[in-house]
Parts: structure tokens; C-alpha cells; sequence
């Protein structure tokens, strides 16, 4: 095994990964806080709908709450594309941390990064749940079996 000897351009990947790691937490915090947000919306968006249509129910209560989650949903993929890029730039310095180690037997992982994944992954099912049933809701109340 090789000993460890910090060179200077180590020093500077290692300020680059924990500065790529600080904002990778901040952003993973960001998403979920969007998750919290949109269903505070929601809620909040239904009461308002309620007090500004009476009891009538319409349209409103199945579009409004499916737009919240659209944009939501939206900004939430991109600040999880966003995320992956930074692990995939941390990985891509621990690479060469290691390379100039001489370390070769060390496994890094390479960290795939586009933008279906982050579109369409499980940490997205809430968007999607919510969204389902804001749309079983509106195609019950379209075929009039609700309202």
C-alpha cells in the first residue's frame, strides 16, 4: 500500500469535492423542501378555491392543484439533474485524486446524468401521485360522477 502524500493539487480537488458536496446538500435540501411546498400549496390552493367559489364544485379543483404539481415537478427534476452533476464531478476528482496516487484497484463509480432520470425517478412519485389524483378526480367530475 502506497503512502498518502498530499500534493498540492490534491489540496485543491479536495476543496473542489467539499465544495461540490456542500452544494450537492443544499440542493437535496431544495428538493425536499419543494416536496413540502407543493402539498402546503395544494392544501392552501383548495381552501382559497372553496372560499372563492362557494361550495360549487368545478374544473378549478382538479386543474389548479395538477399545475401546482407540474411546476413543481419541474422544478424539482432540475434541481436533482443538477445534484447527480455535482456527485458526477466529485467522482470524476476522486478519480483523479487517485490516479495520481497511483491507486488502481480503487472502484469509482461512474454516475449516469440526464434528463429523463431526473425527470421520471422514484424521489419524483409524489409529483406523480398527487397528479394522478388530481386527474381521476377531474375525469370523475367531467363523466359526472362526482359534484
Amino acid at each position: 500500500m502506497n503512502e498518502y502524500k498530499k500534493s498540492c493539487k490534491d489540496e485543491i480537488h479536495w476543496n473542489k469535492i467539499s465544495q461540490l458536496h456542500e452544494a450537492t446538500l443544499q440542493i437535496s435540501n431544495s428538493c425536499f423542501e419543494f416536496k413540502k411546498l407543493c402539498v402546503a400549496l395544494i392544501g392552501i390552493s383548495i381552501v382559497a378555491l372553496e372560499k372563492l367559489m362557494g361550495n360549487d364544485l368545478d374544473h378549478s379543483y382538479f386543474v389548479v392543484p395538477l399545475l401546482i404539481c407540474l411546476g413543481f415537478w419541474i422544478a424539482d427534476s432540475t434541481a436533482y439533474y443538477y445534484q447527480r452533476m455535482t456527485r458526477k464531478n466529485m467522482n470524476k476528482l476522486f478519480k483523479l485524486i487517485a490516479e495520481g496516487n497511483e491507486l488502481t484497484d480503487l472502484e469509482i463509480s461512474e454516475i449516469e446524468v440526464n434528463w429523463k432520470m431526473s425527470a421520471f425517478n422514484l424521489s419524483m412519485s409524489l409529483y406523480f401521485v398527487l397528479a394522478s389524483f388530481s386527474i381521476l378526480g377531474w375525469l370523475l367530475f367531467y363523466n359526472k360522477f362526482i359534484g
